[in-house]
């Protein structure tokens, strides 16, 4: 993995003398967000300037054949120090090699293919997400084979997890398969995808599948995922706990302006803890609308501003607790942007 880390690193800093073709960028989000919470009975409310993201994106160009992308992360997952011997602060190191017949291999530090379209978006691009996309796993190490043809793609993956997250693992391992494909002249984009993960519950897995569309007539997007997420073995009692969640993305696609809005409904089944701590059965409803300004067409920088609300319930029948909820509310406001540095 360290070899991976050395050619993108060489490939980004030696273009001269080995002919690469690179483009490395610094991509960043700064943002002011107010806060408030109702928990009934108890209330909060806080407000903060923060760095909501901030990467060195490395893409080389090293032949006809072969590409590298390094990408570092100046926020690091706070959960462990490495991910199999790679830090933390390498947020992706991989190789993608082509082949005839439109096979490709990906092989490093790279992203898991699932969570359908809301997680094709940078976490840059993201301001309210799904409690699906927060369990699935992130960047992790392993090797992906792709087949491409007349605008679909296959890709098959086969990755390892590393202790340093999830102590102890009792399977490593995550194997999956997603599809992305193109239609119309991508009036028509479905994809599919479907994960299973190694976790630190003795025999069990979790199983996360994506059914997702994007759908543009005009300068209009509409986006639709559907997704599951089972969780074996969670509850001695209950058996599989069981996340499913619908997310759908509306926006118009302006070369200047670009409003948006977005809807996330979720229902957690069988002892989900992601939506309400301590319950059997949960809900959870968000949505937000916004509005992103790009000054100037030819660059990727814009400015932003966004309110969402989302609200979890605890639906859990007979027990203490049930009906509780809790309600918060987000006003975003901020710059984000992508600055080439090698120009």
């Amino acid at each position: 993995m360290k070899r991976l880390i050395v050619v993108a690193a060489l490939v980004a800093t030696s273009t001269s003398a080995m002919a690469v073709e690179t483009v490395m960028g610094i991509k960043g989000r700064f943002d002011y967000i107010n806060t408030k919470t109702d928990s009934n009975p108890g209330k909060a409310s806080s407000g903060v300037l923060t760095t909501s993201f901030l990467r060195l994106v490395t893409d080389a160009k090293i032949n006809d054949t072969t590409s590298a992308k390094l990408t570092l992360d100046f926020q690091p997952n706070p959960n462990g120090t490495s991910d199999n011997n790679v830090q933390n602060l390498v947020d992706e190191a991989y190789l993608t090699k082509s082949f005839a017949h439109g096979l490709t291999l990906m092989f490093g530090k790279q992203a898991v293919m699932t969570g359908g379209r809301e997680n094709d978006y940078s976490t840059r691009d993201l301001y309210l997400v799904s409690k699906f996309k927060s369990e699935i796993v992130d960047n992790i190490t392993g090797v992906s084979a792709g087949y491409s043809m007349a605008g679909q793609n296959l890709f098959l993956q086969y990755l390892q997890q590393t202790d340093a997250r999830k102590t102890p693992l009792t399977d490593k391992k995550v194997i999956g398969a997603a599809y992305y494909g193109e239609f119309m002249d991508k009036m028509i984009m479905p994809i599919l995808s479907y994960h299973k993960q190694g976790t630190s519950r003795v025999g069990a897995y979790d199983d996360a599948g994506s059914a997702g569309l994007r759908l543009t007539a005009a300068k209009v997007m509409l986006e639709a995922d559907y997704l599951m997420l089972k969780q074996e073995k969670l509850s001695t009692t209950l058996g599989d706990a069981k996340l499913n969640s619908v997310v759908a993305h509306l926006r118009y696609v302006h070369e200047n302006f670009q409003p948006f809005a977005k809807f996330i409904t979720e229902k957690g089944k069988k002892g989900y803890q992601g939506i309400v701590a301590g319950s059997t059965e949960s809900k959870r409803t968000a949505w937000e609308v916004g509005v992103e300004y790009m000054p100037n067409k030819d660059e990727d920088m814009r400015y932003h501003v966004v309110y969402n609300n989302s609200e979890s319930k605890n639906q859990t029948t007979g027990a203490t607790g049930a009906g509780a909820k809790v309600e918060e509310q987000k006003i975003i406001a901020g710059v984000a942007f992508n600055y080439n540095i090698l120009k």
